[in-house]
């Protein structure tokens, strides 16, 4: 072999490894920064997500923007020894007034603002409304979760758990990537 063209495969390798580098590099970023993954724990979402589900996770959608009613999120709280995360939908935002109420058929019924929420993706009623007192107003920063199948939820209805800071929120679920015939955007 020339000594051309060795040097011109050695540059290639080069280019090639160069490339490389690069590439795993913006995925790190990405990867830390833009999107997230996370296996769902337990059975707090059940039906809308099963134990070992698989969720893909949009970080950066509150830098920009505020939660909403109904987002599905992974946030965190301070579990005493450690720091837990947990999957939840958001069902009140700063300023709203929760309150849980026996309603029709002597299940509990929560109301934002006065005004019972459409809970449709609810598997029964809800037989517990927690230990935090009613009515009560989420507080400036900070969000009011609960799981879709309340009654196996540890959620803001805990005063152990209580209104999430935003802070606290690692990220908006977008897509249930596993297992892959329950695939879904959200």
């Amino acid at each position: 072999m020339s000594e051309i063209r060795k040097t011109k495969k050695r540059k290639e390798i080069m280019d090639w490894i160069i490339s490389l580098v690069v590439v795993i590099f913006v995925a790190l970023i990405v990867r830390s920064l833009v999107v997230g993954t996370t296996i769902v724990k337990g059975i707090s979402m059940q039906p809308t997500f099963e134990h070992n589900d698989y969720v893909i996770l949009n970080k950066i959608a509150y830098r920009f923007g505020e939660p909403k009613r109904g987002d599905i999120v992974v946030c965190s709280y301070d579990k005493g020894t450690q720091e837990e995360n947990i999957i939840k939908r958001v069902i009140g935002t700063p300023g709203d007034v929760i309150d849980i109420k026996v309603g029709d058929e002597y299940q509990y019924i929560v109301l934002v603002n006065g005004e019972a929420i459409d809970e449709s993706y609810l598997p029964e009623n809800m037989e517990q409304k927690g230990d935090i007192e009613y009515p009560y107003t989420v507080p400036e920063g900070c969000y009011f979760v609960m799981g879709d199948n309340r009654n196996s939820s540890n959620d803001s209805r805990s005063k152990v758990i209580g209104a999430i800071p935003k802070g606290n929120i690692g990220g908006k679920v977008i897509i249930r990537l596993m297992p892959f015939h329950r695939f879904s955007t959200f």
